[in-house]
C-alpha cells in the first residue's frame, strides 16, 4: 500500500487530501502545515482515516526528512507557497523520496555566479543531477497551469511539424458577496507586479506590467470574451525547453473581469511599492500594507458556509492554442477545460473551490501515477515530457474527477 506526505494544508492541500484518500491503493496520509488548526481542519472535513494532520515547519529539512524516513513515505506532495521549493527538495533527496509541486519561486535565475540562467530555468532544476543519482523522480510545476495545460500543448505539439505559436490563458470570474482568496492574493499581486516571461524566436523576453492586452473568446461553460494579459508563469520558461521541438512563440496571460481593477492598484497607485513612504509621520511601506489589507484565502469551513448560504458563485476555464503546420498544411488547435464551479467543487470535497479544483486534481492524479510507478523520467521534470501513454493515463484520471477537455481543430490562417 501507498503512503504520501502532503506538505500544505491550504487550497491545494485540501482537494490532493479528499482525490488520494480515496484512492484504494493509497494507505495513509501524513497532512502537515505550519497551521496545525488548518491542517485539523482540512482532514475534518475531507472526512477520511486515512489522513493524519500534524505540524510541519517546511524551512526546516532535517525534521522533514526525518518525518519522510519514519513513515516511511515513498512521495511527498509540495502543496506550499513555492519559496518552500528548495528545502522540501532537500528533504526528499535526504529521506530518498519522490517529488511533486505545483509552482517555482524563481524563473531564470542562478544561484551561483559560476551558471548561466539556461541551465537553472526554474529552481527545482538545481537538484536535476542530485534526483537522477539517487534514482528518484520529481516532477514540478504539475498543478493546472502549470501541469494540465503544459500536457495539452505537448499533445498538440506531438501532431506537428512546425510549432509557430503556443498561446495560454487563465481566466475566471466571481461573483460574491464579500471580498473572498480563492488561493493566496499575495502571491497573485506579486506574479502581477512582476515583469511576464514569453519566449520569442530562440529566446526568452520580459514584457512590461499589464502589457499584451488580447481579447479573447473563452468557450463554453464561460461562453464569454475576456481581457487577458501577460503574466509571468512558468509555461514560457519550461515548454520552449522540454516540449520536444522547436517553438517559435509561447507566452502566458491571464485575466479576470475585475484585473483593471488590480492593474489601477498596482500600476496606477503603486501599491506593491517596497520603498518606505511617509504616512503621519511614520514609515510605511506600501506592500505591506496592500497585502495586510487583502483577504485571507477560504477555509474550508467559510467556503463551505458561503456556498451553502448561496453567497458565492465562481467558475476558472484554462484555455491552450497551439498553431503550426503539419504536411505543410496550417493548423491550429484550441484546447480548452470544463471543470466544476465553486458549488459543484465544494459539493464533491467540502471546503473546495473551483481554482483548487482546477489546480489540484491534475496533481492529484499525476500523484497517484508516481506512486504506481505509471511515469518514466527519472530526475527532476515538467509535465509536457510525459509520453503519450502517460498522457493518456493522465487524461483518463482528470476526467473520472469532472474535468473535461475540449478540443477543435482548424486549417483556417
Amino acid at each position: 500500500m501507498k503512503k504520501v506526505f502532503i506538505i500544505g494544508a491550504g487550497a491545494q492541500g485540501n482537494v490532493i487530501s479528499g482525490v488520494l484518500s480515496q484512492a484504494d491503493d493509497v494507505d495513509a496520509i501524513l497532512l502537515g502545515d505550519v497551521d496545525l488548526g488548518r491542517a485539523e481542519e482540512v482532514a475534518r472535513f475531507v472526512g477520511s482515516d486515512k489522513i493524519t494532520a500534524v505540524h510541519v515547519d517546511a524551512s526546516d529539512v532535517d525534521k522533514m526528512a526525518d518525518m519522510i524516513t519514519q513513515g516511511p513515505y515513498e512521495l511527498v506532495v509540495n502543496a506550499c507557497l513555492p519559496v518552500f521549493d528548495r528545502p522540501i527538495m532537500e528533504a526528499c533527496l535526504k529521506g530518498k523520496a519522490d517529488y511533486l509541486d505545483m509552482a517555482s519561486n524563481e524563473m531564470l535565475k542562478s544561484s551561483t555566479k559560476e551558471t548561466v540562467q539556461d541551465e537553472f530555468l526554474v529552481e527545482q532544476l538545481e537538484y536535476a543531477k542530485e534526483f537522477e543519482e539517487a534514482g528518484l523522480k520529481a516532477l514540478i510545476l504539475a498543478g493546472g497551469d502549470s501541469g494540465l495545460v503544459n500536457i495539452l500543448a505537448r499533445e498538440a505539439v506531438d501532431e506537428l511539424d512546425e510549432i509557430d505559436y503556443i498561446g495560454i490563458k487563465d481566466y475566471g470570474i466571481v461573483d460574491c458577496d464579500e471580498p473572498v482568496g480563492l488561493w493566496s492574493l499575495p502571491v497573485y499581486m506579486q506574479d502581477c507586479a512582476d515583469e511576464a516571461v514569453y519566449w520569442e524566436d530562440g529566446q526568452h523576453k520580459h514584457a512590461p506590467i499589464f502589457s499584451g492586452e488580447e481579447e479573447y473568446y473563452f468557450p463554453p461553460p464561460l461562453d464569454c470574451h475576456g481581457k487577458v494579459y501577460y503574466h509571468t508563469h512558468e509555461e514560457p520558461v519550461t515548454i520552449p525547453k522540454f516540449i520536444g521541438k522547436p517553438v517559435k512563440y509561447c507566452d502566458f496571460k491571464l485575466g479576470e473581469p475585475g484585473v483593471d481593477m488590480w492593474r489601477f492598484l498596482i500600476e496606477g497607485l503603486g501599491m506593491m511599492g517596497t520603498e518606505p513612504i511617509e504616512v503621519n509621520g511614520m514609515q510605511v511601506i506600501p506592500r505591506d500594507v496592500f497585502f495586510k489589507m487583502l483577504p485571507p484565502t477560504l477555509t474550508p469551513e467559510k467556503c463551505v458556509e458561503m456556498v451553502k448560504d448561496k453567497k458565492i458563485m465562481s467558475r476558472l476555464q484554462l484555455a491552450v492554442d497551439v498553431k503550426g503546420r503539419k504536411g505543410g498544411e496550417y493548423r491550429h488547435y484550441k484546447m480548452w477545460t470544463e471543470s466544476p464551479n465553486i458549488v459543484q467543487a465544494c459539493g464533491k470535497i467540502p471546503g473546495t473551490n473551483d481554482v483548487s479544483w482546477i489546480t489540484s486534481v491534475p496533481a492529484s492524479i499525476l500523484s497517484l501515477m508516481l506512486l504506481r510507478d505509471q511515469i518514466k523520467p527519472v530526475g527532476v521534470f515538467p509535465c509536457e515530457v510525459l509520453d503519450k501513454e502517460e498522457r493518456d493515463i493522465f487524461f483518463a484520471g482528470v476526467k473520472s474527477w469532472d474535468v473535461k477537455i475540449h478540443t477543435q481543430i482548424t486549417s483556417e490562417i
